[in-house]
């Protein structure tokens, strides 16, 4: 452990701390935005964070900073909150779950570094995703594209003894085509983001990615708007797992769920039907919201939250899981050093089932098959939801037929998990996103197979 990490951590405990942890990061960042082929900003720097927790007796402080010269400060600091609150508050409250003592270092070898990368090499990524993204069609009338990566420096230590070092690097490549016929105009966008190496935008590639932009938008310049009412709809997974990420992910995040939440007290019930089965697992390699340990040093693993309709497990920090005398499920995370780890999804999705897609429109004489994300809201206290979304299909006499746009669905959670009647065997896994809670966002990634809801509320955005 550094001499000035362990010496800050001893410093507190020997005041008195039940227990002190420290984060850091040192980060190069590069960004680059690009509007119909020309480049308009382009920025690189270095960012670094500390962040010093400090637990007394039942109570929590916390300070930041992002001069490491300051350490011996922060860690001061972050004392004398948690002795002041403790001291006001004589709280017991906090009680963390136990894990193992881990010294690690994560250093991975990259096939390509990203330090080794020049600043025409970034644009290169960009000229390609525009000229991707004009060849579809001359219908494409504007494309923006966002380019970013990263390269860090991290280092987790805690008076518990453990001590991770780690070396990501990230990069995300966006890209939003418009296309227009006459006075119609349709936008679409395709991403990617990932935590595996620059070598998978390349493998991707990002000519292909934008491509796929734009084939959408033209798409849609032939869609009309769906009919309302209720009705059985098919779900893509990049749909179906926002549902999942959103309606059912954060309703059992345990600082949710054993207060005001749909699922509060309802460990061990079957509340969905049968084939509802909903994993989380930070473990996928490569996805969006995969990591080997969280943000308190606890090493991820999967979590089954739901099997076959039961809910068999909350989303856990050490301090809840502590609250509740269960193991922490490894989803203590932050956006930053400079924010406090809080309960937070890594990789959640609906796990497959055994049909073939096909196989889910049969039967189906009216109904909607419905793809793409676009905006929404969910209530976890009560699990009343709205969610835009992008397109989809008309389903008659289970065929699809119309292509639809603008569509939206709502309605109650509890309702949902128990009408899900039918899943595909198919998993898709590539959900791009950062979750917002409490101030913070952080990379998470969803999905699932497609399934069938028997009777959902639908209907158009206008």
């Amino acid at each position: 452990m550094d001499r000035n990490i362990k010496e800050a951590i001893d410093a507190v405990i020997l005041k008195g701390a039940t227990y002190a942890d420290i984060r850091c990061s040192d980060k190069e960042i590069t960004s680059l935005t690009q509007k119909n082929g020309k480049i308009e900003d382009i920025t690189t720097g270095n960012s670094f964070s500390l962040g010093f927790r400090v637990l007394y007796k039942g109570s929590w402080g916390f300070a930041s900073t992002d001069d490491i010269s300051r350490l011996a400060g922060i860690a001061e600091t972050a004392f004398r909150i948690a002795k002041s609150i403790q001291d006001a508050n004589n709280s017991k409250d906090v009680v963390l779950a136990e894990t193992k003592t881990v010294e690690k270092d994560i250093d991975v070898k990259y096939k390509i570094d990203l330090k080794d990368m020049s600043i025409d090499d970034r644009i290169n990524f960009a000229k390609a995703g525009y000229k991707g993204a004009t060849e579809v069609s001359d219908k494409i009338k504007s494309v923006s594209l966002m380019y970013g990566d990263s390269c860090a420096r991290n280092v987790f230590a805690s008076s518990e003894g453990t001590y991770i070092t780690s070396n990501p690097q990230y990069f995300k490549y966006y890209v939003f085509s418009t296309a227009k016929q006459g006075d119609r105009r349709e936008e679409s966008f395709d991403r990617y983001a990932s935590f595996s190496g620059i070598d998978e935008l390349i493998r991707r590639d990002p000519a292909r990615i934008a491509a796929s932009a734009s084939r959408e938008a033209v798409k849609l310049l032939g869609a009309v708007y769906p009919p309302s009412g209720k009705m059985p709809v098919i779900l893509h997974p990049t749909i179906g797992g926002l549902f999942v990420h959103e309606a059912v992910g954060h309703a059992s995040e345990a600082d949710h769920a054993m207060k005001e939440s749909i699922f509060n007290s309802k460990l061990g019930e079957k509340i969905g039907s049968d084939n509802l089965n909903i994993v989380d697992d930070p473990n996928l390699n490569g996805k969006h919201g995969s990591y080997m340990y969280d943000d308190e040093g606890v090493r991820g693993k999967k979590t089954v939250i739901f099997r076959k309709g039961v809910l068999e497990s909350y989303l856990h920090s050490r301090e809840t899981a502590g609250f509740v005398g269960v193991e922490p499920t490894g989803n203590g995370r932050a956006q930053s050093p400079g924010f406090l780890p809080i309960v937070r999804m890594s990789n959640t999705y609906f796990d497959k089932g055994n049909m073939e897609t096909d196989e889910l429109f049969e039967g189906v004489k009216k109904g909607l098959y419905m793809k793409g994300f676009k905006g929404g809201e969910v209530n976890p206290v009560d699990g009343t939801f709205t969610f835009g979304v992008e397109q989809g299909y008309m389903i008659e006499n289970g065929k699809k037929t119309k292509l639809v746009k603008d569509c939206a669905m709502s309605g109650l959670t509890l309702d949902v998990l128990k009408n899900i009647d039918a899943v595909g065997k198919d998993l898709w896994l590539d959900g791009v996103g950062f979750c917002g809670k409490e101030g913070q966002a952080v990379p998470v990634s969803d999905g699932g197979p497609h399934f069938r809801v028997s009777e959902l509320l639908v209907g158009g955005q206008r």
